[in-house]
């Protein structure tokens, strides 16, 4: 079978501005000389924890800021869970109309427990084939890629992303790169650009022959 991979933040949802209010009730206690904006938490949307801590805890000793992004971390999946955040349009109902004729999976650099947030508030575990995420692995994204698509045996994929670093993932997994152009990031080689979520059907249609 073929398969739709997507990212998540930039692609599926957008959590900036419930994510942003977090960290910053956060650092407003236990780093109050730092603070987050919707600016800087979108320059790194799609990184890993590493990058997140070399990013933006410059000034800050390794180990506190592994204690910091651990408790905001935290603090975030627990209010996704129950609270979940925006969904970009007409997702829930263009992945029902895909189920049917393509494996369906998501991909993303985030932590295990974000991914589970945003699966289990909006009921997605029995829509998906697969999801996997650098939270749960250590691997890069492309490495990832590659994962969900050899224990699937699945033939032929398309990777779905908002950045450059997912126009990277899909090139190391050696898939066509669809961009979501409506998304935080900025990529300018790819397969195919989606001005809409929507759009993914007609894309997939001509990338999955």
């Amino acid at each position: 079978m073929n398969a739709i991979i997507f990212d998540l933040d930039g692609t599926l949802w957008d959590t900036s501005d419930t994510v942003v209010d977090i960290w910053n009730k956060v650092l407003s206690v236990r780093c109050p000389k730092l603070k987050m904006t919707k600016e800087i938490m979108s320059s790194l949307m799609g990184k890993n924890k590493a990058q997140f801590v070399d990013d933006f805890f410059v000034d800050v000793e390794k180990d506190e800021a592994e204690m910091l992004i651990n408790e905001i971390f935290k603090c975030e999946q627990e209010h996704l869970r129950s609270h979940g955040a925006e969904l970009y349009d007409n997702v829930l109902e263009t992945l029902e109309k895909l189920k049917n004729d393509y494996a369906l999976m998501i991909v993303s650099n985030c932590q295990q427990g974000y991914l589970n947030s945003f699966l289990e508030y909006y009921k997605l575990k029995d829509l998906l084939s697969d999801y996997e995420c650098a939270g749960s692995t250590g691997f890069s994204k492309g490495e990832n890629i590659k994962l969900v698509m050899k224990r699937n045996d699945i033939g032929k994929a398309i990777y779905v992303g908002d950045t450059k670093s997912d126009e990277c993932a899909a090139r190391e997994a050696g898939v066509p790169f669809v961009y979501a152009s409506y998304g935080f990031g900025k990529s300018d080689k790819y397969d195919a650009t989606l001005n809409s979520f929507k759009e993914i059907k007609y894309v997939a249609k001509e990338l999955l022959i």
